[in-house]
Formats: C-alpha cells, structure tokens, sequence
C-alpha cells in the first residue's frame, strides 16, 4: 500500500535533472577516447604572420563568435538548476561565445519552469543562444521553445542510446526521422541536429542530410556519458553498454567526409564538434576535420561546480581556450579559421583503422592543400 505522495512525471523528470548533473559530476569521461590524440597537426617552422593578428572568431547562425565555441546544453527545467544556467549565459555573454539550454520539455509542460530556461536569454541578451527539444516535439510546441528563450536556433537532440538506457524512456522512435522534417520545414530558426554521445555515422548523416539537416551537432563519445549516467540512476553498471558508440575524432570524419560525398557545390553542413573536447587543442583537431565550432559542456559544469569560485574558473578555463586556439593557428601559419580548416592533418592509431575498414580516405586529409591534392 503506497504510504506517501505519488510522484508525478514532472517531480521524476525534474528529479532526472538534478541526477544528470550529480553524476555528470562525478563519473569519468569514456570509456571510449575521444580520438584526438591520433590526429596530428603538422608543423609550419616558417609561418608568415603575426600571432597578435590571428582572427579566431568565426559568423555562426547570422552572428559573431570571439572564438568557435559554445557552451552545449547542460540543463533547465527545475528551480535548482536556474543559477546555474544564469551564471553560465552571464559567462557565454562575456566571452563572446554562444551557449545552448538543455531540454525544454518540463518548461513546456510547466510554466514555472520558464525562468530556468529564459534566464540565459536575460543574461546574454545579444548573443547566440540555442534551444533545444526532443525528436518528438510537434512543430507548435517547438516554436514555443524557441519563442521562449528568443532562440537563434533549435537542437533536436538525437538520444537513442540514452532512452533506452532509462528505466522510463521512450521505446518507439519510428516518427523521429518524419518530425525532424517537419520541424526543419516549419521552424523559423535553424534546426541542427544533436547526437549526445554516441556519434554519428556516415550513413545517419546521409540520411539527415537527405531529410534537410544542414547542421549537425556530432556529439561524438569520449565525454560525458549519458548512459553510465542512467545506468547508474538504476543502481546497474553494464561495461559493454556504456563503451557504445562512435569516437568524437571518427564521427566528425565520418560526417565530414558524407557532406563532401553527398551534397551538391551549393550546399554546404555546418558540423559542430561536441563530445569530450576538453580544450584548445582537441578543439583546433576537429576543426581540422571539418567542424566550424566546437561544444563544451562536462568541462565548464564541473569548472563551475567544483571549485569555491566557478565562475571565475570558467572564464580562466575559456581564456585558456582562446589561448591555445592562437598558438595551434600560429604553428600551422594560419591566420584565421578558413584558412586552418585547408591545413593537411595526420591520421593515426584507431581511427585511421577505423576510417580505412569503413573506407573513408585518410588523403582527405593529409594531402589537402597540396599542389596535386588527393581524387576523389
């Protein structure tokens, strides 16, 4: 016989949130790396240029970043998380980077939950802010979304591993693929696609390109690790479960290398890198695979939560960021980000082998920028 009151869906979801960032906080990355360390930038000993002169900001949804970052999404949707979303987009608004809100779900069952989405709007008032909903959100509700945070566009995350990893997640995602065009269609923002985790395959990329995707959040593994984390919400720990999914380096070569195969010459994927990048220098190996901005979220929740000053841990940790983006751009004679995107980079160890089985050409690469460059 139940003794105290029934939980209902929004206390479960918002307690899902608190447990999310609990365990965020004190597992591990992983278990899969997140493969830069078998990618290679090659040393220019002659640069022609001023390092004070190097341009690292980059256009991103019809306005500037300082620098191609963003704070990914990382919560909302329950009282106690409101500060740090407020402290985050204050950051955001200060750095001169874009920031992204994590699902609005509860908000848009419960109003009352607005403000821990709409704060970071009201702190970073003139910067990118992202919104973000699941694949099943209808067309109207996602509009509200985006209306209730003044979104510059929208994340759709792409969670399949993590649902079925959650006691109470969904099951059924046969409408995922025919919302998402829908949502593409109908939305009045930009619509990117986000993988949480798990990556994204050269053939999922096809077929999201094929429904209209042209942003693509990769969300590759070798960071935070959403089913370890459901997994140990369940009191379970399952090894072969948790080392699912694709590498951060191997799924933005994949996507990278399916936008060259697929779309036309006037078509263009903006790939964003997310996934266990824990600073400057992994962030500047995914741009050299073809991503336009990196996202960080594990690393800025824990600088924020784990030390007596977060605040002012995060901003050292960006200037860090900014720091070693501007050193990797002047060891490779690259005055600003188009220009570093045509360096030719190293391919090693496990994903090089991984590339080569799925017969992906390592010379997309290596031998670009050069005077007989690789054939297709």
């Amino acid at each position: 016989m139940r003794t105290g009151p029934r939980r209902t869906r929004v206390d479960i979801r918002q307690q899902r949130k608190l447990d999310h960032i609990r365990q965020a906080l004190s597992l591990e990355d992983g278990p899969i790396p997140n493969g830069f360390k078998d990618v290679r930038l090659i040393h220019e000993a002659l640069p022609n240029l001023d390092s004070r002169d190097i341009d690292i900001s980059v256009s991103f949804l019809g306005k500037t970043l300082t620098m191609p970052l963003l704070i990914n999404a990382i919560t909302g949707g329950t009282p106690q998380v409101t500060d740090i979303n407020r402290r985050l987009a204050r950051i955001a608004a200060k750095a001169g980077i874009g920031i992204a809100v994590g699902s609005q779900a509860a908000a848009l069952r419960d109003p009352a939950m607005r403000e821990s989405y709409q704060v970071v709007r009201e702190e970073n008032p003139d910067g990118i802010v992202i919104a973000n909903v699941n694949p099943n959100t209808p067309v109207d509700q996602a509009i509200k979304a985006i209306e209730m945070i003044q979104a510059d566009a929208l994340q759709v995350h792409l969670n399949v591993a993590q649902e079925m990893a959650m006691a109470e997640g969904d099951r059924d995602f046969r409408h995922w693929p025919e919302n998402l065009a829908e949502l593409i269609r109908h939305c009045p923002v930009p619509v990117i696609a986000k993988e949480v985790g798990n990556g994204v395959s050269f053939e999922t990329a096809e077929r999201l390109m094929e429904l209209g995707v042209r942003y693509i959040d990769v969300g590759g593994a070798g960071g935070t690790n959403f089913i370890a984390i459901e997994m140990r919400r369940r009191g379970l720990e399952l090894q072969e479960f948790e080392a699912w999914g694709i590498s951060s380096a191997v799924t933005l070569a994949e996507v990278a290398w399916s936008a060259s195969d697929c779309l036309r010459s006037d078509e263009k994927l903006t790939i964003i890198a997310s996934g266990g990048i824990r600073n400057g220098w992994e962030a500047a190996k995914s741009f050299a695979l073809g991503a336009k901005v990196a996202a960080v979220a594990g690393s800025v929740l824990k600088h924020l939560l784990s030390s007596s000053d977060g605040e002012q841990s995060v901003v050292k940790y960006i200037e860090e960021f900014r720091q070693e983006l501007i050193v990797s751009f002047t060891l490779t004679n690259s005055s600003n980000l188009d220009t570093f995107a045509q360096q030719p980079c190293l391919i090693l160890g496990e994903v090089k082998e991984w590339l080569e089985q799925r017969g992906i050409p390592i010379a997309f690469w290596s031998q670009r920028n050069r005077k007989n460059p690789v054939s297709r």
